[in-house]
């Protein structure tokens, strides 16, 4: 992050209304920062401050924004929210996703959930508060990513899954998509604004829970994992398991292709590339 005092820095954790990101605003709370809780709906995001405050956060330090990421439109008026609110932004973390069901869902956008919820969401997001993330030089992007997405591909011609649907493939795409965002935020942020992808672990989320046998890891640990890449020097652009550095599936690092995502994914959301 910034060199900013930590008690002035503002940070927006997507999906904080439970699990790893409600870890992620609490850790963070522990430092003092100012933190924008993204919650699905109001009702969560209040029960998450409730959370907070019940834990020994300073409720004067804490916001709220709500968004159904299954809706592109929603995401627009988040973003035009924590702008009219906020000058600058030294951290976003792009925590929110979903692990999509047996059978293919579509969006309001007309787009496939996992695809949209995990990547095409958060890159429309990152998009939007641009301005803010490069205000001030040392701001941070990091996305929570998953080991799974080693075993991804991009299908160019049909990201939204029509011709053929897996819940693993549909998720490990979403993720492997995240990651080569990651690297082109690292390239068009220059010196101002460093990204990085996690895996933060394999935890125990509800997420987990419900889609693996695993018992997960604690959640706390996954958070600290996130949030030292928020903070200690680390490779922009890199791909981290843990908090140590780790080789991604190749596709992060040829150019043509993230330069490729990022036009496609401009289109999609009606942005320009």
């Amino acid at each position: 992050m910034s060199h900013k005092p930590v008690s002035s820095r503002t940070a927006l954790v997507t999906g904080a209304d439970g699990g790893l990101g409600l870890e992620i605003a609490r850790q963070l709370t522990v430092q003092h920062a100012h933190v924008i809780l993204h919650a699905r709906t109001a009702e969560l995001g209040e029960q998450a401050v409730r959370a907070l405050v019940g834990g020994g956060a300073q409720a004067r330090r804490l916001s709220v924004v709500t968004a159904d990421f299954a809706d592109l439109g929603q995401v627009g008026a988040l973003a035009r929210q924590v702008a009219a609110e906020h000058r600058n932004l030294d951290l976003l973390v792009n925590n929110a996703a979903v692990f999509g069901s047996q059978t293919r869902t579509l969006t309001a956008d007309d787009h496939e959930l996992t695809f949209q919820v995990n990547y095409l969401a958060p890159y429309l997001l990152t998009r939007l508060l641009w301005p803010l993330l490069t205000f001030s030089p040392g701001s941070r992007v990091v996305n929570v990513s998953s080991a799974l997405h080693r075993g991804g591909r991009l299908h160019w011609g049909d990201v939204d899954s029509a011709k053929r649907y897996s819940a693993v493939a549909a998720y490990a795409q979403s993720k492997l998509a995240l990651n080569l965002f990651t690297k082109a935020v690292a390239v068009r942020g220059g010196t101002d604004l460093v990204a990085a992808s996690v895996h933060p672990g394999i935890l125990a989320t509800d997420m987990v829970r419900n889609y693996t046998r695993e018992v997960g890891r604690p959640v706390a640990e996954g958070a600290t994992a996130v949030l030292h890449l928020a903070s200690a020097p680390v490779e922009d652009g890199g791909y981290y398991e843990g908090i140590a550095a780790s080789s991604p599936n190749l596709l992060m690092n040829d150019k043509s292709s993230v330069d490729r995502l990022w036009k496609l994914s401009a289109r999609l959301v009606g942005l320009a590339a």
